[in-house]
């Protein structure tokens, strides 16, 4: 049997807190409603984030390719596609 890589609880605890650290400085998306959602999709689009495919009547995340036809859809996929991407 191999011995198992230990993580001294030092660095544990490190790791702990810069987790948390990062978790308040993230926008929390639940408290996101429609006008709020309607404004982030508005700057969304005027960065080039987001494009508009009228004659399927969806927002397209451009990065990922992704389709919406709810502005509070797309606000949420987006923050989770900038967590994930963050680094």
């Amino acid at each position: 049997m191999e011995p198992t890589e230990t993580i001294p609880d030092y660095e544990r605890f490190e790791r702990e807190q810069i987790a948390q650290d990062r978790d308040r400085q993230r926008p929390d998306t639940v408290e996101i409603d429609e006008p709020r959602g309607r404004e982030v999709v508005t700057s969304l689009l005027e960065a080039g984030v987001v494009e508009p495919i009228p004659e399927q009547e969806v927002l397209q995340h451009v990065s990922s390719g992704k389709c919406f036809d709810s502005d509070l859809a797309l606000v949420y996929f987006h923050e989770g596609w900038e967590a994930a991407t963050e680094e």
